[in-house]
This record gives C-alpha cells, structure tokens and sequence, in this order.
C-alpha cells in the first residue's frame, strides 16, 4: 500500500510536471515496463536513461493508453509527455503521435537534421523533443542547449518551448537557446535575423542579430543583452564566462565530465568577478585550479566523479 501510494504522489508530479529528473526516469521506466507498480522502484544511469527514452517512443499506442488510462483514475486532468498532450477521457483512436526524442550524454554534442531542413545542434547532457509530423507542426521542447539554423517556411512558424512556459518563435534564422534544469537562467541569442520570446501573461519581447534576452528564474526578470557573439563557441569546445558563478561551475562539469560539485561554504559567495575562457583541452582539475585561485577557495577530489570545494 505504501509503494501504491508513493507512486500515485509520483505519477500525480509527473503530470503536473513538477516532478525531478529521478523522478521522471521512474515513472517512465513503469510505462516502458506495462505499468506495473512493484516494478515502478527503479533507478537508471544517464546511458540507460536515453536508452529508455528511446524504446518509450517506439512503441506501440497499447501501453500509452494505459497509462491513459490510469492518469484518470487517479489524476482526472490532461497528460503531457514532452509536447504532446492528450485528455485522459478521450478515445485512443483520437491520442496524439507520441513526441520523437533527441539526448546527449556527457560531454556530447550531436548534429540533428530535423524533418523540414533545419538543423540542431544539441550541447552535452541535452534533450530535444519534437513531433514526429515536423514539417506541419514546428515546435519543440528543448531541455539543456542546442544552437538552431532554421529553415525559412512563412506558413509554420518554428516555436522552441524551454522552462518557465518561455517560447521562442521564428520564420527563419538562426538561434542558440541556453535552458538547463539546473541553471539559473535561460539565455537566447539571436546570431541571424529576429526572434520573439513570449511568457505566458507578458508580451513578446523582439531579439535581433547579435542580441540576447537573459531570463533569471529565482524572481522572472529579464535582461536584454548586446553585442552578444560569443554565445556559441561551446560548439567548438570553448566556454567563456564573464563571471563564473560556483553554479556555472557546476553545471559545467557536471555536462562535460559527469564530475559533481559540492561546496563546504556558502555557494553565494563563490565567484570569480573576472571574465574567464575555459576550454574542452582541459581537464576538470585544471578548470578548478582556474577558478579556486581567483575565487579564493580551496577544492579536493573526493572521487573520479565528485569535487568538493572548502
């Protein structure tokens, strides 16, 4: 009874979708499983996690409708998994395609064509979501950062979704987007032609070439940004930061070297307050070395896969 119930509290997030990365990874782990609940308790790796993003969107609609099926009982509102959104009451011939699913693993980056011609170029620990009838339905959900070179098609706009209900649209351009879980803001740079970035409740707010609006997600402020042209050098294995943040850095290592970062003192006060280039040729020692002496800390590596700074 208690397993039933802490996964009902899991499934009831996971609709919401409120719930952790964790968290996510088990209840679709018991969709890709029949839905059985003693079989819900799992725990995957990130390889494993793609893995299983992958095989849910092949299969077929007889386990989506259970899963359907039980969101009703238990939920009685809409599901949305990814982009697609069904109502829990309606027939299975009338669910929508299941959305396709892109992801990069630690420290890669993969180069996408998309249905229409346009082309992704996904950041390391990123996932992509699109429909699977792209060339009449252009809009995506993007978790991590991916630089976008969108094909010009006047009759469907090309819409990009990221945390916080934010949404980018364009006809044809190009466009880098930084919106990773852990971050603590979105960024969207414009590198050709113009975009609009829309809140729900606020106006679009227009970006041109060489422009970018920050979005802080703690108090939903924006930032518009200039002269801004150095937003893709990730893609050549190169990060420049004007002020690395102990939040940065660990977002940092933790999608380019699997490496998590843990702080004894106050992450708040962990900054470098000096603009800093860091490259892929690096290791992640060297990197910490870098930003322990301009940040005044001392850091030790507790194993392969955790640093502690002091």
């Amino acid at each position: 009874m208690q397993t039933e119930q802490r996964f009902r509290e899991l499934l009831d997030r996971y609709i919401a979708g409120t719930c952790t990365p964790q968290e996510k990874t088990i209840i679709e782990e018991w969709f890709e499983k029949g839905g059985d609940v003693n079989k819900a308790d799992l725990h995957l790796s990130a390889a494993d996690e793609s893995r299983l993003l992958a095989n849910i969107h092949r299969k077929q609609g007889a386990r989506l409708r259970t899963l359907l099926r039980t969101a009703a009982i238990w939920a009685g509102i809409l599901i949305a998994t990814g982009l697609g959104i069904w109502k829990a009451t309606e027939k299975p011939e009338n669910i929508q395609p299941v959305f396709m699913a892109i992801a990069t693993g630690k420290g890669e980056i993969k180069q996408v064509t998309l249905p229409d011609g346009s082309v992704v170029l996904l950041n390391a620990n990123s996932r992509l979501y699109y429909h699977p009838d792209f060339s009449s339905h252009r809009q995506l959900r993007l978790s991590g950062e991916a630089l976008f070179t969108v094909t010009h098609d006047k009759s469907h706009p090309f819409t990009v979704l990221t945390a916080d209900s934010l949404s980018t649209t364009v006809l044809g351009t190009q466009f880098n987007i930084n919106s990773y879980d852990k971050g603590d803001d979105i960024q969207i740079s414009v590198l050709s032609g113009k975009v609009a970035v829309k809140k729900p409740g606020s106006l679009p707010d227009t970006l041109i070439k060489a422009q970018a609006l920050r979005y802080h997600k703690a108090d939903g402020k924006f930032a518009v940004l200039h002269d801004v042209t150095t937003e893709t050098n990730w893609s050549k294995g190169q990060w420049e930061y004007e002020n690395v943040r102990f939040s940065d850095l660990a977002l940092l290592l933790e999608n380019q070297y699997g490496i998590t970062l843990t702080s004894l003192l106050d992450p708040k006060e962990l900054q470098t307050n000096v603009s800093i280039n860091f490259s892929k040729k690096q290791t992640a020692r060297e990197i910490m070395e870098v930003f322990c002496s301009l940040a005044g800390c001392r850091f030790r590596m507790l194993s392969p896969e955790k640093i502690e700074i002091y």
